[in-house]
């Protein structure tokens, strides 16, 4: 049994340090550069203790390495998975630091006041390690959805190894089986060494494809506004008009009144919100089968498929009430916006973007020229 543990620890020794020189070079690569170095960390932490161990060094310490390694773990599944900053950084992180350096006094003590202090801490490493479960989800509709489940699948499972481990390590020392402790410190070990291999192959696969994901969603999307940008919308418009049996369709463009006045007068921070209030209130009445872009500035366009001239004059006079009725608040003032629509119906296929935008860009001139907080052409709204 011996021999086998010493394989064991060389191996993950060995192991674990390939990973973690892999991370560095990940993370210089500036491929999710603060995840790559907590697991990086991770790796050599975990690598301290086995030397520790093996040296035979002050009791508890290498099951101290072991904790922070899983420790750091669990700092990159957070950071993986923060979709945005916390708005109190500082006090999430003195929370983390507080549980890890708590769990870590707990160990420590423990050697020196209880033969239990191993399976005190391969309890906690299980809790950390079910942490991590939790703190890496699986999207319902996102990418990887299989690659996702069988990570965390594969962290449970070492989670659940951690747990028996403490278990059995407590009867152990309880009922004097040392063979049973060995035992079980080879299985945790055998259990890392396939974990770190797999965390290494799919881990980085799955942060490169998910940052891949996020420059095609920043290229499409108006960051501001949150719905198309203008080259992603004439695209989506170019794709839907080049169909052959493609229903009637609708453009309208939508500028925001007297926009400029209110960025001299209120700030340009205020009127980020202002653009950001009416796209939100535009897109809240519009369908799933209604298409919105921001064309640039203060200018939108939605492009309508399927619906009549009656319905789509409808939708404009909706959205153009909805509209008039927001206010707005900057500090005591409560600023009131409009806004006019230009619009143009198409049943042609020769049609494109070019002349549908044209067609509805002259409409929306004339809808301003009349006195703004207008529909053109002129349509008798049924309410």
């Amino acid at each position: 049994m011996t021999t086998i543990m010493m394989l064991l620890v060389f191996a993950s020794l060995g192991v674990n340090i390939a990973v973690g020189i892999y991370f560095l070079v990940l993370a210089k690569r500036d491929i999710s550069t603060p995840v790559f170095i907590l697991w990086a960390f991770s790796c050599f932490t975990y690598c301290l203790g086995l030397v520790v161990n093996v040296a035979g060094a002050l009791p508890g310490s290498p099951q101290v390495c072991y904790f922070l390694a899983s420790c750091l773990l669990l700092a990159g599944f957070y950071r993986l998975e923060d979709k945005k900053p916390s708005t109190n950084v500082a006090r999430v992180l003195n929370q983390r630091v507080a549980w890890c350096t708590t769990g870590v006094a707990a160990i420590a003590v423990s050697a020196f006041f209880t033969p239990y202090y191993q399976a005190l801490a391969s309890g906690a490493i299980a809790v950390v390690f079910g942490l991590c479960f939790l703190s890496f989800s699986v999207h319902k509709q996102g990418s990887l959805t299989g690659i996702r489940q069988f990570f965390r699948a594969i962290l449970i499972t070492h989670a659940l190894v951690m747990v028996c481990q403490s278990i059995m390590l407590g009867y152990s020392e309880w009922a004097g089986l040392n063979s049973a402790v060995q035992t079980w410190t080879a299985l945790s070990i055998a259990a890392h060494i396939a974990l770190c291999i797999i965390t290494s192959v799919l881990l980085p696969f799955i942060l490169v494809y998910q940052q891949r994901q996020k420059w095609q969603t920043l290229a499409n999307v108006d960051e501001l506004t949150g719905v198309y940008g203008r080259r992603a919308f004439i695209g989506k418009i170019n794709e839907l008009l080049s169909d052959q049996g493609r229903d009637n369709c609708s453009l309208m463009v939508i500028d925001i009144d007297h926009f400029k006045t209110i960025n001299d007068k209120y700030g340009h921070p205020t009127g980020d919100r202002v653009l950001n209030t009416i796209a939100s209130e535009l897109n809240k009445t519009l369908s799933d089968s209604h298409i919105i872009g921001r064309l640039g500035g203060e200018e939108f366009a939605i492009f309508v498929s399927g619906e009549s001239k009656l319905q789509t004059f409808q939708l404009a006079d909706t959205l153009r009430r909805k509209v008039e009725t927001l206010s707005i608040k900057d500090g005591k003032d409560e600023i009131s916006v409009t806004i006019s629509i230009g619009m143009t119906f198409s049943n042609s296929v020769e049609d494109t973007w070019h002349s549908l935008f044209n067609t509805a860009d002259t409409e929306l001139y004339n809808a301003k020229a009349r006195g703004r907080n207008q529909i053109s052409p002129r349509f008798q709204v049924v309410a």
